[in-house]
Order: structure tokens, then C-alpha cells, then sequence
């Protein structure tokens, strides 16, 4: 392995790319001149993550490579970023908006970071589990959000069309409801365009709406979403308590032979 494969194939060396790539991404965004120097150095950055490929690739083949799940990662973010090396080719092909617009997909590489995190694997496969475990209730969950948002619409759209003109923009509404935002401000445009007794009903509705799906319904999905995630750890504990307990009966039981 030669010095150019030991450094492009060096995690640490990779790492501080990815950090120095990300700055200078963030930085450009305040930059509106898209001919700037810093979308330039950004364009190289993806040339030097595209070489870091071939160079994984030549070293472990491409077989190899492509059985590591964040190598087929990390490669499908450089074909995103790609499109942004139209800066280095200048006037060699016409920059049109559409390919400039390509540009915007470079911030996908700020994602490689998520591969150095620790431990990053078994978090993914907690996020997993617990996608796993309550995607029902997730379900249940926004068929209760379109359940009430037609109902809403029936009732208070012509009041606050705003907010429940149609089903879709109720949907919306009731989904900020839900995480508990603006709970106070839909039924206050019911009740000034619905007078006295559709502004009680409103206050009532909207005060049960938000009872059931922003305090019980989203709390439900939370707590079984974190406790799946946990659980896998949980299990690891408990097989742990099972070996000890084990050995412990093991060296009681030869003591009590010994005696």
C-alpha cells in the first residue's frame, strides 16, 4: 500500500476533511456570488472524496467495498455532490440554473459525519427497533389526524379557512395542534368570525382534539419509540445478569461439593 492509499483510506484523515467540507459549506451559504472561492474549494473536497472511492475500492475490490454498508453510503453521497464539480470545468459546459441548482446537493456530504460517531452502529439499530415496535401506533396515529381533519374542515371551515378550509390545510393544522402549537390561536379565529355558541364548541373541541392526540397520542408514540431503543440494551444487561448468575450457582455449588 502506497503513501497516496494508506492516506485516502486513513479514517482520521477522512474525518478532518469532512469537518474542514462542512465548514466551508456552511460558510458559502452566506455568500450569495455562487462563483465564490469557497464553492470552488468545495468542488475539490468532492473530487477528493471521489478518489477516496477509488482508492477504497482498488485496495479491498469492489466487491469488498461494496459490502460495507457506510461505503455504499458514503458513495452514493458523492453522487450527489457531484454535480457541484460543474465549478472547476468553467465555460467547458454551459452552466445552466437547473445544473447550478445541482450545486445544493453537496450538503448531503455533511452526513459522512455520522459514520465516526461511537457506537453509531448500535444506535442506528436501536433506531430500528424502535421504528419496528411502533410504527402501528404511528399509523393509528395519522388516521386519527385524517379522521379529525375532515371532520374539522366539515365544522369550522368556513369559520377559519385560514386554517380548516380544506382537508389537506386541516390536516396541517390539526398536525401543529398535535405537537401543541397555535393550540390557542385556531379556536380564537373560530370564535370571532362564529359568535358565542361556536366559539364554546370550538374551545371545547379544540381543548379535547388536543388532549388526545398532543398529550396522550404523541406522547404514546414517544414513549414506545425510546423504550424500544432501549430495549435493546435492557436485553444486553440482562444476558450479562444471567452469566453472572450462572457462575455464581457454579462456584456455590463446587464450594458445597468441597465441604
Amino acid at each position: 500500500m502506497n503513501c497516496l492509499e494508506r492516506l485516502f483510506t486513513n479514517d482520521n484523515v477522512m474525518l478532518g476533511l469532512v469537518l474542514i467540507n462542512t465548514g466551508i459549506i456552511f460558510v458559502s451559504g452566506f455568500i450569495p456570488n455562487q462563483e465564490s472561492i469557497l464553492i470552488f474549494i468545495d468542488s475539490i473536497f468532492t473530487l477528493l472524496f471521489f478518489t477516496e472511492a477509488i482508492f477504497k475500492i482498488h485496495v479491498h475490490g469492489f466487491s469488498g467495498y461494496w459490502r460495507d454498508g457506510w461505503n455504499r453510503f458514503d458513495f452514493g453521497l458523492v453522487l450527489l455532490a457531484l454535480p457541484s464539480c460543474i465549478n472547476i470545468l468553467g465555460e467547458i459546459i454551459p452552466c445552466t440554473c437547473v445544473v447550478l441548482s445541482l450545486r445544493t446537493l453537496r450538503a448531503f456530504k455533511a452526513f459522512r459525519m455520522l459514520q465516526f460517531i461511537p457506537n453509531v452502529e448500535s444506535l442506528l439499530k436501536g433506531i430500528k427497533l424502535a421504528f419496528k415496535a411502533s410504527y402501528m401506533v404511528a399509523i393509528g396515529m395519522i388516521v386519527l389526524l385524517i379522521v379529525f381533519s375532515i371532520i374539522t374542515t366539515f365544522l369550522f371551515g368556513s369559520f377559519a379557512p385560514q386554517y380548516f378550509g380544506n382537508p389537506a390545510l386541516s390536516v396541517y393544522s390539526i398536525f401543529r395542534l398535535f405537537t401543541i402549537e397555535g393550540w390557542y390561536e385556531m379556536p380564537e379565529a373560530v370564535a370571532v368570525n362564529g359568535g358565542t355558541g361556536m366559539a364554546v364548541l370550538a374551545r371545547i373541541y379544540f381543548s379535547v382534539l388536543l388532549f388526545l392526540g398532543g398529550i396522550i397520542g404523541m406522547s404514546l408514540v414517544n414513549s414506545i419509540f425510546v423504550d424500544a431503543m432501549a430495549a435493546d440494551n435492557n436485553d444486553e444487561v440482562l444476558e450479562k445478569l444471567s452469566q453472572l448468575e450462572k457462575k455464581l450457582d457454579q462456584m456455590r455449588q463446587k464450594s458445597e461439593s468441597d465441604v
